[in-house]
């Protein structure tokens, strides 16, 4: 399927779905320590441009190139324009180093964003793991732990059973408590 760059509509900004490298910011030359990070070609300056809300820089030329042209990133970044030698950037990629995530907007309405971080915090918030599919996740995890329990609960009352130890006169009495199964051992044998 072929994009054209002018005939799709494109939302504002927009996560995209691509695994950013913690090498990142330290291969394009990047110091600072803001959460939020844009990135850009500029061609007037024939380099690539960082915006973190603070301080605007110029990177690494060659990081850049490697990273944007990979296929992976070419193939997610396709529909945008990220900046050429014959045209500035009408998109930025906006990276949260956070939390990894990387998203792609409009220039002026990332660079607005910059500015205020509530903004910013809000696109964070709701593009996070959904809590619903989370505690949906983490009761089926709990059962699965729990389905778990019981099976060894009943294996360790049918090892006992088979190595006789109640039979053999040790008096081992199994009592069950809050769903776990205690041996209790005679007091002769403390």
């Amino acid at each position: 399927m072929s994009y054209s760059k002018e005939s799709q509509p494109l939302p504002s900004v927009q996560s995209i779905n691509l695994a950013v490298p913690l090498s990142l910011e330290q291969a394009i030359a990047y110091s600072g320590s803001s959460r939020w990070l844009a990135l850009h070609w500029e061609p007037e300056l024939n380099q690539l441009c960082y915006n973190d809300g603070q301080t605007v820089g110029v990177g690494n030329t060659y990081a850049w190139q490697i990273f944007r042209h990979h296929p992976k990133v070419e193939r997610l970044c396709h529909p945008y324009h990220l900046g050429d030698d014959g045209q500035p950037a009408r998109h930025y990629l906006l990276l949260d180093r956070e939390t990894r995530k990387l998203y792609v907007g409009e220039s002026i309405v990332v660079e607005e964003c910059l500015k205020q971080p509530q903004v910013l915090s809000l696109l964070a918030a709701l593009d996070a793991d959904n809590p619903a599919i989370s505690v949906r996740d983490n009761l089926r995890s709990q059962s699965f732990w729990q389905e778990r329990r019981t099976r060894a609960i009943a294996l360790g009352i049918a090892l006992l059973l088979l190595l006789g130890l109640p039979a053999a006169g040790f008096g081992v009495e199994i009592l069950e408590k809050n769903d776990w199964i205690e041996v209790e051992l005679p007091k002769w044998l403390d």
